[in-house]
């Protein structure tokens, strides 16, 4: 197995980093510190990270095509005007619902969101994976989930993967483009005790997927077809949560890490914790879309 190792960058979380999104047209690394409440934007040529204050816990932020980020919260799906630093809350499809929040998403090959939650206890099915159309119209995909977490496409667009973290497991989905639907739901990976939780995943153009194993410490890469580790990236902390390729030919694996509970960490682990890291595994990653509406 090819074992790679990660350099450790500047830009460090408060608490807990998440959410990596390379942003092709700036050229730059979007991620969250979500229980800190902040959007970073993280130049990797000139080595500046500029923060974004948000009123409530944040998951994930997306580039739209209007050139502002659609961020999924406690209080729904949001949109952040970069240059205005004003939010604006959108959505929200669990407004009734007050022990969730919105935890993981990406705008899907046709530039519709797809917007995962979880439960605050973690172990609660109270999440849902939900569709927002363009015209944010709303509607529910999944139910019964504790924790939405890793979601990407193949590179022909005709499937889907996912994690629900506490069930260990990579799913995957046949994908309709032309409606947004899933169907066929089959498990391709199962992650084993003591390798650490599913998190954040992404996908390269070979179709192998990169999974953050969140207490094991490093990306771990599989093979959907076997359900096998084939590559693995380390990381010298445990809390490894959300990877994506990113540079100018996407080669570059980017991922964010935790600093929660990191006293309880060896010196060197918890001087690493919550820190962002770059790795080249030797693959090129498939190009993410924006949000369309």
């Amino acid at each position: 197995m090819k074992t790679h190792h990660a350099t450790m960058l500047h830009p460090r979380a408060k608490q807990h980093g998440e959410g990596a999104c390379w942003w092709a047209a700036r050229r730059q690394l979007i991620w969250v510190d979500i229980l800190a409440c902040e959007v970073h934007l993280y130049d990797p040529a000139q080595d500046e990270d500029r923060m974004w204050s948000v009123p409530c816990q944040v998951g994930f932020a997306h580039p739209t095509e209007t050139g502002d980020l659609i961020l999924g919260t406690r209080e729904g799906i949001a949109r952040l005007d970069l240059r205005g630093n004003e939010i604006t809350f959108l959505v929200d499809p669990e407004a009734h619902l007050k022990d969730t929040r919105f935890n993981e998403g990406k705008p899907g090959p046709d530039g519709r969101l797809f917007a995962g939650s979880m439960s605050d206890d973690k172990v609660s099915p109270l999440g849902s994976l939900w569709l927002i159309e363009k015209d944010l119209s709303a509607r529910q995909l999944l139910d019964n989930v504790a924790i939405s977490n890793g979601l990407c496409w193949s590179h022909d667009e005709q499937t889907m993967y996912y994690i629900d973290s506490p069930t260990r497991r990579v799913e995957a989905f046949d994908y309709d483009a032309a409606t947004g639907s899933l169907k066929n739901r089959r498990t391709v990976v199962e992650v084993p005790d003591g390798l650490g939780k599913p998190d954040g995943m992404t996908i390269d153009v070979e179709g192998n997927l990169w999974v953050a194993l969140y207490g094991g410490g490093m990306v771990a890469c599989y093979d959907p077809i076997k359900g096998k580790m084939i590559e693995r990236v380390l990381a010298p902390c445990p809390g490894v949560t959300c990877p994506t390729f990113g540079g100018p030919g996407l080669e570059t694996l980017y991922f964010t890490t935790s600093r929660l509970n990191s006293e309880q960490l060896a010196p060197k682990e918890a001087t690493a914790a919550g820190h962002i890291f770059a790795a080249e595994p030797g693959v090129q990653g498939c190009r993410g879309t924006v949000f369309g509406g």
